[in-house]
C-alpha cells in the first residue's frame, strides 16, 4: 500500500479491517463524525437505524480502527445527545474507561432557525459532544491557551494603567507612565475625543498589543515584609521571582490576555460553512476551526491522522493545511462530488477559506484517490493527484 495521503470510496469497515495488513499502529489520531441516528433521511446521508443496529454499526467500526492506532494515539468520536450516553459506554468497553482523556461539550449552533419554533416547550440545542479516548497509558493532549474573550478582558484591562518605557533595561531602572499619556506622545490617541468610547477602545487595543510591558500592582504578603523603594527584583524562599514595586507585586497583562482550553468549547463559530469546502452538508458539516483545534490538541506535523467518515472531507483539509498525513474513507457519492474537489483545491492552493488564513496555506501536496472494490478487497487507485 502506498504511502501517500489517501481518499478512499468503499465501505470503511473493510477498508479498515484491510488496512491492518499494512497501517498497524500507523495513525496518531482519528477522527470520526459518524451517522448520529437521528431517524431521518437527511439530504446527505440516510441516518435511521434501529438503536441496536446502531450500536452494533459503531461497535463494528471502533473494533477495525483500534489496531491502526499507535500506541500513544488519540480517537475524537463526534456525537448529539441521542447516543451520546451509549457511545460513552461503548468506547469504554473498546478503548477502556480508563482512557477516557477528555469529554468536550461544544457549541455547535446558533439561537436561531427552525431549533427556536419549539424553544416555548424544549430547550433549543446547540451543543454536541466530543469523547476523546487515548489509545495506551502515554496517550496525552496538550495544554493548549486560548485568549479570553474581549468581553472577559475588559472587566479588568482598566485595572492596568502603566506602561513600562523602557522594557529592555533592569527593573531597577524602568520609568512607568500612565498608558494614556504615553499614548498621547506617540500620537496614539490623535483626532479621538478625550473620554469618548472610541479613545476607550483605542486605549484597550493599545494595551493588548503592548501586554508585555503593560502592568498593575497588586497586595503581596512577602513583598510588602520587605518593603523595598522604588523598583526591584525579589526571589521568594522556593526560588521564585517577584517584581517590587514599593511593596506590592508587578502583573503583567501578558500573563493574563489568554487561559487554558477547557471541556467546554463555545468560542468555535458555525455561522457561514457554506464558505468552507464544497457543497453544503447542511446538517453535519463541522468547521475547519473545530479539526484544527483536536489536531492541535493531539499531533504534531508529519502525524499520521484517519477519519473513516470523511463526508465533505475536513479533517483531510485540515490536517494537509497543518502540514500532517491522512487517510479518509466514505461509501457516499459526496466523496467525489465534495471531498475530492475541495481537496484538490487545498492542494493547489484555491481554497481559501476555514483555517487557510490563520496558517497562511498557500497549496502544496498530493493524494490518491482509491476505489475499494468488493472482489477480494481489492483496491484500484482511480486517481493520483501530484504534488504541486
Amino acid at each position: 500500500m502506498t504511502m501517500t495521503n489517501r481518499l478512499i470510496l468503499g465501505d470503511n469497515l473493510k477498508v479498515m479491517s484491510r488496512l491492518c495488513e499494512s497501517d498497524a499502529g500507523r495513525f496518531q489520531m482519528a477522527y470520526l463524525d459518524p451517522p448520529y441516528n437521528t431517524g431521518g433521511t437527511p439530504e446527505d446521508y440516510a441516518d435511521a437505524r434501529d438503536h441496536d443496529q446502531w450500536l452494533q454499526f459503531i461497535g463494528d467500526r471502533l473494533r477495525a480502527l483500534r489496531p491502526l492506532m499507535a500506541d500513544r494515539g488519540v480517537v475524537f468520536v463526534q456525537i448529539d445527545d441521542r447516543e451520546q450516553a451509549y457511545l460513552k459506554v461503548l468506547m469504554d468497553e473498546h478503548f477502556g474507561r480508563d482512557r477516557c482523556l477528555a469529554h468536550v461539550v461544544v457549541k455547535m449552533s446558533e439561537l436561531s432557525g427552525v431549533k427556536m419554533s419549539h424553544a416555548e416547550r424544549r430547550l433549543p440545542k446547540v451543543k454536541e459532544h466530543l469523547l476523546i479516548y487515548g489509545m495506551g497509558p502515554e496517550s496525552r493532549l496538550k495544554n493548549l491557551r486560548r485568549p479570553k474573550a474581549r468581553e472577559v478582558l475588559s472587566g479588568y484591562l482598566n485595572y492596568y494603567r502603566k506602561i513600562i518605557d523602557n522594557p529592555e533595561a533592569p527593573p531597577a531602572q524602568w520609568e512607568l507612565l500612565s498608558i494614556k499619556d504615553w499614548a498621547k506622545a506617540r500620537g496614539g490617541l490623535e483626532g479621538l475625543r478625550p473620554g469618548s468610547r472610541q479613545e476607550a477602545k483605542r486605549l484597550e487595543d493599545l494595551k493588548l498589543q503592548e501586554a508585555h510591558r503593560v502592568v498593575y500592582r497588586t497586595n503581596n504578603r512577602l513583598l510588602a515584609e520587605r518593603n523595598l523603594p522604588g523598583i526591584a527584583e525579589v526571589f521568594g524562599p522556593s526560588g521564585r521571582r517577584y517584581i517590587s514595586w514599593e511593596g506590592k507585586q508587578i502583573l503583567f497583562l501578558a500573563d493574563h490576555i489568554d487561559e487554558p482550553l477547557s471541556d467546554l468549547w463555545t468560542d468555535l463559530s458555525t455561522i457561514n460553512l457554506n464558505k468552507e469546502g464544497v457543497g453544503s452538508f447542511r446538517y453535519s458539516k463541522k468547521p475547519e476551526a473545530l479539526l484544527h483545534r483536536c489536531l492541535q490538541l493531539a499531533t504534531e506535523p508529519g502525524d499520521w491522522v484517519i477519519d473513516p467518515f470523511c463526508g465533505s472531507g475536513t479533517t483531510a483539509a485540515v490536517a494537509h493545511k497543518m502540514g500532517r498525513s491522512w487517510l479518509t474513507i466514505d461509501c457516499e457519492d459526496h466523496l467525489l462530488s465534495q471531498a475530492k474537489p475541495r481537496l484538490e483545491a487545498v492542494m493547489a492552493g484555491q481554497d481559501e477559506g476555514g483555517v487557510t488564513g490563520l496558517l497562511n496555506w498557500s497549496g502544496g501536496g498530493g493524494f490518491e484517490l482509491i476505489r475499494w472494490t468488493e472482489v477480494e478487497d481489492a483496491t484500484q487507485v482511480i486517481e493520483a493527484v501530484p504534488p504541486n
